[in-house]
Formats: C-alpha cells, structure tokens, sequence
C-alpha cells in the first residue's frame, strides 16, 4: 500500500496545463502576506454584503420613502423664499 507524507493531500486549484496556472517559487511565498490578503478579501466582502443590506433597508421603519424633490438655490419649486426685513 503507497503511504503518504505526513500532512494534508491537497490538489491543485489549477492544472498545469491551464493558461491561468502562474508558477511561483515556494521559497518566495509568504504565508503572512498570504492570509493578510485572505482576510483583507474578507472584510471587502463583509463590508459589500453590510452597505448591500443597508441599501434594500428602508431609512425608518414604517415611513414610505418619498420621491426626491427637485432644489432650486435653496427654493422648493414653486414657492419663493422669504427674506428677514431688517
């Protein structure tokens, strides 16, 4: 019976033969970096899912969202603005 070394067989994500295959050189891979990307990646999708929620979120619960009202200088349109006498 062929025994394995000690540790975890994993296959390749990519063939060799693949064009997306990049050989890199096991002595120039970090594992720090490696997981600071990882975990970097996830805060980036943590952070996509959360403002994705935020967005179907109604701003408060129970009051329809209004249209958006068009501003002109500071005016609603129709009505005119009502200066301080001095």
């Amino acid at each position: 019976m062929h025994q394995h070394p000690p540790g975890r067989l994993t296959l390749p994500r990519v063939l060799l033969t693949d064009r997306a295959f990049v050989y890199t050189n096991s002595a120039a891979t970090d594992v720090r970096t490696t997981m600071q990307r990882a975990r970097h990646l996830q805060e980036q999708e943590a952070l996509q899912q959360r403002l994705a929620a935020a967005k179907t979120q109604p701003a408060l619960p129970g009051v329809p969202e209004a249209p958006p009202r068009r501003m002109r200088a500071g005016m609603a349109q129709g009505q005119h603005l009502a200066l301080p006498r001095i």
